[in-house]
């Protein structure tokens, strides 16, 4: 697998972004509030791929799409919040109003 070719994407329809890798997918589950923020929900990455770098590929793209069309998150996911908090300087203008870690 060369994670550095895979490309995640947002699938609106599902509310999901995801990263197909062979024939596993790691996601991010998401909800779109009243306010227009996106709640990240939860982030499965298949057992045979953890510790490859996966769920923070995926987290870091699917912040960069939200950042490019200018929306503000809600982080339920415990993944999503750890990585936001190690990576707090990058990605502290994206949290919404009232937001926690």
């Amino acid at each position: 697998m060369d994670l550095a070719s895979l490309k995640t994407q947002n699938i609106t329809e599902e509310q999901r972004f995801m990263l197909q890798l062979d024939d596993a997918t790691a996601f991010i589950d998401y909800k779109v509030g009243k306010s227009g923020a996106i709640y990240l929900i939860h982030t499965e990455v298949p057992e045979e791929m953890e510790g490859q770098g996966v769920g923070h590929k995926l987290v870091r793209e699917s912040l960069a799409m939200i950042e490019k069309d200018e929306l503000k998150i809600i982080p339920l996911c415990p993944f999503v919040r750890s990585f936001i908090k190690n990576n707090l300087s990058d990605y502290t203008h994206l949290l919404a109003e009232g937001a926690k870690l």
